[in-house]
């Protein structure tokens, strides 16, 4: 729907509905370059359905007037529409007006502006503080690089021992080699089954229609359609909601207990000293044994892990692990880099 916007008269500073070509109180006819405006401190006045229009008025290029878009030669000189200077929205040079009155505020914002522009000023800290939070923890949580001096050396070295023999063992399947020597039908995992439903009240937020926001677009005609868009705000409702309830149900599987010839770990032969120089446990052992017997034992897999002992910048001792290449290549004296958390000296 369209409504009645207004001119401002130049003389007298009267404001002038647009359908009106003279000025009520002086008499001054409606200027050529005159720019209508909506005025919200007076009635809202609808246009009547046969003089609604959407079409912008045409400029004269003689006497440059505004004349409406249905009429085909100007209302003062006569001159040709084919030979228009531009339309209301696309003049040749821009016009001087006098400002528009601004819309007289809803009385609410006049009652209480301060908590609104709070809270406007809140949204707009809110992401930067979001992000300075999450730089902070981010920077909190990094690692940083520190240094030490090498001071000395530690290590530990071991060597696995395997036996040969029967051991028992259990599976869901049995290995190749493995004798089965009884088996039983075991829980395995579980499953959710439902079981029923339950009924629960909950707080369910929706939205409901909470009147329009009313936009005015000029025709440049003297006519503005009124734009209105629906506005919304969430209420909450309590509401009656059926949820499932699930059991949990046991599967069931053969488990199978069995007897296994293998090699297998049962001790290690430790070796651990203070200093630059690691060395293997002593022993007789061999690393195969073709045939074996029960009860028979070899080498199995060595392992070790190795130490420096640093000197961090406050001069405490610290033990940084190292592969053993690394180790080798170290000597005391050296300075190292390591990394730690911002809240300890620890290397990680």
């Amino acid at each position: 729907m369209n409504v009645w916007g207004y001119w401002k008269c130049p003389y007298c500073g009267e404001t002038v509905r647009a359908d009106h070509k003279d000025c009520p109180k002086c008499g001054t006819s409606i200027p050529n370059d005159v720019k209508f405006f909506m005025d919200t401190s007076k009635p809202i006045e609808y246009v009547d359905k046969e003089q609604e229009s959407d079409e912008e008025n045409w400029l004269c290029s003689y006497c440059r007037c505004q004349n409406p878009a249905q009429a085909e030669v100007c209302e003062s000189c006569g001159a040709q529409k084919s030979d228009a200077l531009g339309t209301y929205h696309n003049r040749p040079e821009p016009i001087k007006t006098e400002p528009e009155p601004e819309p007289r505020p809803k009385q609410r914002r006049q009652r209480d502006p301060e908590p609104k522009r709070k809270r406007s000023i809140f949204k707009l800290l809110l992401f930067p503080m979001i992000m300075l939070v999450i730089l902070i923890y981010s920077w909190y949580i990094k690692p940083v690089e520190r240094e030490g001096e090498v001071i000395g050396f530690s290590w530990q070295q071991e060597i696995g021992v395997e036996e040969f023999n029967t051991f028992r063992e259990s599976d869901w399947n049995v290995p190749s080699g493995g004798t089965v020597v009884s088996s039983n039908r075991e829980i395995r995992s579980y499953r959710n089954v439902l079981d029923h439903y339950e009924y629960k009240t909950k707080r369910v937020a929706k939205k409901v229609k909470d009147g329009y926001d009313v936009k005015y677009k000029d025709m440049g005609n003297g006519q503005f359609k009124e734009i209105k868009t629906p506005r919304y705000k969430t209420v909450y409702e309590e509401k009656k909601v059926k949820e499932p309830v699930y059991r949990q149900e046991p599967i069931y599987d053969t488990k199978y207990y069995y007897n296994i010839d293998k090699w297998k770990e049962t001790d290690a032969l430790r070796t651990s000293a203070d200093d630059h120089e690691p060395k293997w446990a002593e022993t007789d052992l061999p690393t195969n044994v073709e045939s074996p017997k029960y009860g028979d034992k070899r080498q199995g897999s060595r392992r070790g892990t190795y130490w420096a002992i640093i000197k961090d910048d406050k001069g405490n001792e610290q033990r940084l692990e190292c592969s053993l290449d690394e180790w080798k290549d170290l000597k005391e004296g050296d300075k190292v880099k390591y990394k730690t958390s911002r809240n300890s000296d620890e290397p990680l």
